[in-house]
């Protein structure tokens, strides 16, 4: 087939900006190539194809020829080739311009990978790469990247001499600038664009985007009239050579945001006016009974969801508009129609233009309520991994903003869900991953680089640290951190802002962190997931990383398991008579500790856990110290010999034990006078009672919580108040779990069969 003449038929129609017949001559060509079976003619107007659909905004079908064409490569046997660094390329567009940044990114470093290994450094391939790549980083919020690629791409063309790309070039540039909110630059870069555009004759949608970003600039510079100008014809070449695609949207958001006399309004609030005065009437007029199965509100992407939109946020995306929430039956159903009722909704509501549908990703408009949730976060979690594989921002986007209606209640459903925050074990280890990131950031290289007196990098690591330590007072306040421009303002949020935002702003200007990490520390102690105080973060990592892995286990697991890892240590308890029989008797050992541990709290459960297991990775046994320290009743002259190998235990830890003690001799003296039997079959209760061949319950009582941590008391002993006050009789629940093991119904039933 004359694939030169039917490129050349393609590129007339596109200088005459005849869309609709660029589109047949590349799909009947596609047709040909396949009757012919002309691979390479076929993979160029594939290429072609899904430029075309990009540009045009139909992204769903260019994902689709996406696919084809990476299958079309496979056959070819063009993996790894510079022929299929271009496919690849052009789908990476097509990735970045339909939202789908992270495949996007892959696609972008597959190319990179190619054109190293084969390219020169400063061929025309790498400069097109960088300048798509720095549209992946616009796209991604991270402009200081974006500039950074399109200064690469500049050297290369200059040092060509290309023209068009030169201008292309710095048309991107000054796009990137504007992301950073430096008008100078981006202005200078937009003028540089459109002169050379202009001398050239070259004035298709590369021109409109210098057009753009110089409007939005003289807007900024307080010129509106040369601002606006600039815009309208921006967007009258844009819908000229490409229709109303994604950029048209965003230009007629820049102009409509230039009506400087309509006061600002919180989209939040005009959005549910919108909604309730366009929308509603409409779908009662057009769908008359299915409003009860339409949800709607503004939640997701946009600093208007967040309730974080001034007046500044009026450059890009503002304006009445909402989502509309359906099932998948209901929009097979009557999606279409939908779909016509929001597109017909007035274009200007209240002074304000309507707020686009499609900017970057889709924000507004009608949505299957699944998708929704599935193109913020990439799917919807079932299982604690899953939440590994979502950004927290992603997360923070789902939960946020308003729903108007839900008759149905699916997309609450949902909503509630994700608002119960991170599961136990992904919580854990988010709190290790920052907490180390923080020490290492702010608490160490920080200080060693001001020693280096490299300040830049001094601060880069405190800027780093400080974003952790917002993560972090997210983290234990259980909710998910927004998106880094957002993060300072969501902490302003916290219930804990008063007392973080002053050490975060000292942080800042003084660079003094401990402060910080000690308040974080505290409130991390506070909520229950450390042991101590440390203010030195890292120092709480493997702690975290412990909790992580054993808050995976049920409440039932972490008995067992902790009952298992006790008699591990028991075993290697040795006794002056030698080795006792209940040393190999695991049943009774596991019912006895099961029984209690059946009674506690999940915290308690993981606290000791890994208490017990801490200390005897450090070569100390618990349950050697708790038999040592009974022997003060049982056996006073040998306690004498080697109480100094225990731990010390302050008079104010002493005097909190002995508390505790008073509470739980009360109540087993409580069961035995119910349960005489059952009494005599167990230890006898008071201490008075010991000797050298009977410790009492009281005693082993008391040598069993003087081994606990600091931490574990405190919950112990709060957990003992709290059955003292609320009248129960921890006892009775503990012999009840142990009568139940050995089979027994109840504990009158064991109490009536005992001898």
């Amino acid at each position: 087939m004359d694939i030169s003449g039917i490129l050349s038929r393609l590129d007339e129609a596109f200088n005459a900006a005849d869309t609709e017949g660029a589109e047949r001559i590349i799909t009947e060509g596609i047709k040909q190539s396949v009757e012919e079976g002309d691979d390479g003619s076929l993979l160029q107007l594939l290429n072609e194809y899904l430029g075309f659909l990009r540009e045009t905004g139909r992204s769903e079908e260019s994902f689709a020829i996406a696919e084809e064409i990476e299958k079309l490569s496979e056959r070819m046997g063009l993996f790894g080739s510079i022929p299929h660094a271009t496919s690849v390329l052009n789908i990476a567009n097509a990735y970045r311009a339909g939202g789908r940044l992270h495949d996007s990114l892959k696609c972008y470093d597959e190319v990179e990978a190619i054109y190293q290994k084969s390219v020169p450094g400063d061929s025309m391939l790498f400069a097109s790469f960088y300048n798509n790549k720095a549209l992946l980083y616009q796209e991604m919020g991270d402009f200081n990247e974006a500039v950074s690629s399109l200064n690469k791409a500049l050297s290369i063309v200059e040092k060509k001499g290309d023209s068009f790309e030169i201008a292309v070039t710095h048309a991107n540039l000054s796009n990137a600038y504007l992301g950073l909110n430096d008008y100078v630059l981006a202005e200078k870069e937009a003028l540089d664009a459109k002169r050379i555009f202009e001398e050239s004759g070259n004035l298709d949608s590369h021109y409109a985007s210098a057009l753009y970003s110089l409007g939005i600039c003289r807007l900024k510079h307080g010129d509106v009239l040369s601002g606006r100008k600039a815009l309208t014809e921006a967007r009258s070449i844009m819908e000229k050579f490409l229709g109303k695609n994604e950029f048209y949207y965003r230009i007629s958001d820049a102009l409509a945001a230039s009506e400087d006399d309509v006061p600002f309004v919180k989209g939040m609030e005009i959005a549910r006016a919108y909604y309730e005065e366009c929308f509603k009437p409409a779908v009662k007029e057009k769908l008359p009974g299915y409003e009860g199965k339409i949800a709607a509100g503004l939640v997701g992407r946009g600093s208007d969801c967040y309730g974080y939109d001034d007046e500044l946020s009026k450059d890009h995306d503002y304006g009445p508009g909402f989502c509309v929430f359906v099932s998948k039956e209901v929009y097979d159903e009557i999606g279409e129609t939908l779909e016509e009722i929001y597109d017909n909704l007035p274009g200007e509501f209240k002074g304000l233009s309507a707020a686009p549908r499609v900017s970057r990703q889709k924000r507004r408009g009608i949505f299957v309520i699944e998708d929704f949730y599935r193109d913020l976060l990439g799917m919807i979690p079932a299982k604690d991994e899953d939440y590994l594989a979502i950004s927290d921002y992603a997360l923070s986007a789902a939960v946020n903003g308003e729903v108007f209606d839900d008759p149905v209640g699916r997309f609450t459903e949902i909503r509630e869900m994700l608002k119960q925050g991170y599961p136990e074990s992904v919580l854990y280890l988010k709190l290790a991953q920052s907490m180390s990131v923080f020490s290492q950031t702010a608490q160490y290289n920080y200080g060693r680089f001001k020693s280096r007196n490299d300040n830049l990098t001094a601060a880069m690591m405190l800027s780093d640290g400080l974003r952790e330590a917002m993560r972090i007072a997210h983290y234990l306040e259980g909710k998910y951190p927004p998106h880094d421009k957002w993060l300072l303002r969501s902490t302003k949020d916290l219930s804990i802002s008063t007392k973080i935002l002053p050490l975060l702003n000292s942080a800042f200007e003084k660079g003094e962190t401990d402060a910080l990490g000690a308040f974080l520390a505290e409130l991390a102690y506070e909520k229950g997931y450390i042991s101590d105080t440390d203010d030195y973060l890292d120092n709480h990592r493997d702690e975290l990383l412990f909790k992580h892995r054993a808050s995976k286990l049920s409440d039932e697991e972490l008995v067992k398991e902790i009952a298992k890892t006790e008699f591990k240590a028991f075993d290697k308890v040795k006794n002056e008579g030698g080795r006792a029989d209940c040393q190999n008797d695991f049943y009774t050992f596991s019912i006895m500790r099961e029984s209690q541990y059946m009674t506690w709290t999940r915290e308690m459960l993981l606290q000791y856990y890994y208490d017990f297991t801490r200390e005897l990775s450090y070569g100390h046994n618990l349950i050697t110290e708790k038999y040592g320290r009974m022997m003060e009743s049982t056996a006073p002259e040998k306690y004498e010999e080697i109480k100094d190998n225990f731990p010390f235990i302050s008079p104010e830890k002493k005097s909190v034990i002995e508390a505790i003690v008073a509470i739980q001799v009360g109540w087993m003296l409580e069961f035995t006078d119910k349960y005489p039997k059952l009494g005599l079959r167990s230890r006898s209760v008071q201490t008075f009672d010991d000797n050298a061949y009977n410790t009492s319950y009281e005693t082993y009582l008391r040598g069993e919580i003087s081994t606990y941590s600091d931490k574990m008391l405190q919950l112990y002993g709060a957990f003992i108040a709290g059955l003292a006050q609320s009248g129960e009789n921890l006892a009775f629940k503990t012999m009840e779990n142990s009568v139940k093991l050995y089979g027994y119904e109840s504990l009158d039933a064991a109490e009536a069969k005992a001898d």
